[in-house]
């Protein structure tokens, strides 16, 4: 990547919606220019897509649920694979991770109301390799970082 490509970057990190003639525009480079950059960009998997900022509360999913998994499975991949492919009738797993430490999973759910949550943790624990669980729901969110806000950081690390 070089300096154009971590401009895009940084404008498209800032607001996804941008055009291409906007993005060429703030950076001083064509529109064509920009276009094949985006593609290029696109294409190396570096910008893997594009998404807007929902309030959850206002589509019916209030409640954040953190769940710590502990496997008994050598394949803790497999594990984590029949994890994210559960049904869910009440909300959506947001983000599921590898960790560290005691537990070997931790999931972020975005869900409806406790039943769901209930019942999501009944599936969890029904999941061959799954040992235990540890849930906590998030009371209030102190700050919602936005990739605009961690921009800074971000553009140290491209640079890099």
């Amino acid at each position: 990547m070089d300096e154009m490509d971590r401009k895009i970057v940084d404008a498209l990190v800032r607001n996804g919606r941008l055009s291409h003639e906007q993005i060429a525009q703030e950076i001083h480079l064509s529109r064509p220019a920009v276009f094949e950059r985006v593609k290029r960009l696109e294409t190396r998997g570096v910008i893997r897509g594009y998404g807007a900022r929902i309030q959850w509360e206002q589509v019916g999913l209030p409640l954040v649920a953190l769940v710590w998994m502990r496997t008994n499975s050598r394949n803790c991949n497999e594990t984590g694979r029949q994890i994210a492919n559960l049904e869910l009738a009440g909300g959506f797993l947001e983000e599921l991770y590898r960790i560290t430490g005691e537990w070997c999973m931790l999931a972020k759910y975005r869900l409806a109301s406790p039943s769901e949550l209930q019942l999501v943790i009944d599936q969890i624990r029904q999941t061959p390799g799954v040992d235990g669980t540890m849930t906590s729901i998030a009371l209030s969110s102190i700050e919602d970082f936005q990739a605009a806000e961690v921009q800074p950081a971000l553009l140290k690390r491209l640079a890099t």
